[in-house]
């Protein structure tokens, strides 16, 4: 952007620097494997029983490199109709080796769904590594080089390599080839970078199951008795939601990353709050809409370090629309977005007579609406409500006994709307933004209202007490190891 730009480094922070060729040599002991950013275009024994590797990488802005005697190398290749073929190389730790097959794999789905949402690979190569126990270097990443992670126990529900690969490969496209300046906006890598590693994990491998690992070590994330609810299905941000319902009023999402209040604001607002907003962007703009957003933006700002202001004025170009109140909204507020729904089911009033006066109607009174008679129609009213400051708007699906659907629309800028029905068939059930494109939603659950039954009661309560059961025995196992 025509200036020098030297933060100093703050632990939330990250790498930011200009774009460059780089030619470097690395001597290492004998017996040594070798990673690093870039081809590696010469090898030769050294007379003094060291060997020296030599890697050059043209218009990356760093450098990073790894040795080991432990690793073992496994190659792969990414190909498909129009993207230039990538060699894949891994680094394994030997006790991972059986999970090489799913490493290369899922660098495979990153270069190819990124690939489609931005701008194709441009590197001959990619390296992934597979840290060593314990080291802390894991899911990291640099130009052409990525570190990965991985427990020993990996069932594919807990998506380990695979989220983590994904993910880290994704960078190579926002942090690699866009380059944005993490320090002052972390969102436009972060943000950007975990919107779409879920959204490819969900198309390349759908949801395996919920996992979770009891009983690991404090800090070692990867430690732990692996423990798995197949057929359980999060959502795709469904884990995020929490976060932002915690933690998303301490601060705006757009601040330098060492402005926060703390660690866990900054990583919802680096992460989980613009990855949010931009699969909410996508549901109002339709999939094909947001794809050419992002290819656009992606595509015209590659090697330039973009900013915020880029990115929405790129919005407002492809859809031909001012969305500044979009962003206004998410990315430079704290306020919240919820909806919810509340449904009154009543039988019709019914004449009983004249007298004067301005209708000249008497009614029954309400008690007579609350018994049975099915001669009267029902009259029902669907509320909605925005408790939230966040204006969007939603649909809303209600639901007849009769069988029957009608859709609703509403534009979310007054705090309530109310919907009135009058028939033969009550309301049994009612859905705020019911293909669920708000994202953003803090609060799913009131989202929809269904009418209760004694059997849904009943079944409910069967697999809620049974779970419990099971969770609760793993928490006061997992206490009395702690």
């Amino acid at each position: 952007k025509g200036a020098w730009n030297a933060h100093q480094f703050h632990p939330t922070t990250e790498f930011f620097s200009d774009y460059g060729v780089y030619d470097v040599a690395l001597t290492v002991p004998a017996g040594f494997v070798v990673g690093a950013t870039g081809a590696l275009v010469e090898t030769r024994d050294d007379a003094d029983g060291m060997r020296t590797f030599r890697f050059t990488q043209d218009d990356v802005h760093d450098f990073a490199w790894t040795a080991s005697r432990r690793f073992v190398e496994k190659t792969g290749r990414f190909e498909a109709a129009g993207y230039p073929p990538v060699d894949i190389r891994l680094l394994v730790q030997p006790e991972h080796e059986d999970l090489s097959a799913r490493y290369i794999e899922a660098a495979r789905v990153a270069l190819r769904a990124y690939g489609a949402w931005s701008a194709p690979y441009p590197y001959a190569q990619l390296t992934v590594v597979d840290p060593a126990w314990g080291s802390g270097s894991g899911g990291m990443e640099y130009p052409t080089l990525i570190t990965g992670g991985a427990g020993v126990w990996a069932p594919p529900a807990l998506e380990s390599p695979e989220s983590v690969t994904v993910h880290e490969t994704g960078h190579q496209f926002w942090y690699g080839l866009v380059a944005t300046n993490e320090f002052e906006e972390p969102w436009l890598d972060e943000g950007f970078n975990r919107y779409h590693d879920r959204k490819a994990y969900a198309l390349a491998y759908g949801r395996r199951g919920y996992g979770t690992r009891y009983f690991g070590l404090h800090g070692r994330g990867l430690s732990g008795w692996p423990v798995v609810a197949p057929g359980v299905d999060t959502g795709r941000s469904g884990d995020t939601v929490g976060g932002l319902r915690r933690y998303g009023r301490e601060d705006v999402m757009a601040r330098r990353s060492w402005d926060f209040e703390n660690s866990e604001s900054y990583g919802l607002n680096a992460y989980g709050k613009p990855a949010l907003s931009l699969q909410t962007l996508e549901g109002l703009l339709g999939d094909e809409t947001m794809t050419r957003v992002l290819r656009t933006y992606a595509r015209r700002h590659r090697f330039t370090h973009p900013s915020s202001e880029d990115f929405i004025a790129t919005v407002n170009e492809v859809t031909g629309r001012d969305w500044r109140w979009y962003f206004d909204q998410t990315w430079y507020s704290a306020e919240e977005c919820d909806y919810a729904v509340a449904v009154k089911n009543l039988r019709a009033r019914v004449a009983q007579g004249y007298v004067d006066g301005p209708s000249g109607l008497v009614l029954s009174p309400d008690r007579a609406a609350d018994k049975d008679d099915d001669s009267r129609p029902f009259e029902s009213e669907v509320t909605v409500r925005r408790l939230g400051g966040v204006r969007l708007p939603v649909e809303v699906r209600v639901d007849f006994s009769d069988g029957r659907s009608v859709r609703e629309s509403w534009d979310g800028q007054y705090r309530w709307m109310r919907y009135r029905y009058r028939g033969a068939a009550r309301v049994v059930a009612a859905t705020v933004d019911p293909e669920e494109r708000i994202a953003l939603d803090v609060n799913p659950a009131n989202n929809g209202w269904v009418e209760e039954s004694g059997q849904a009661r009943r079944a409910a309560t069967k697999w809620a007490a049974r779970w419990m059961f099971w969770f609760q025995h793993l928490l006061e196992m997992q206490a009395m190891i702690g």
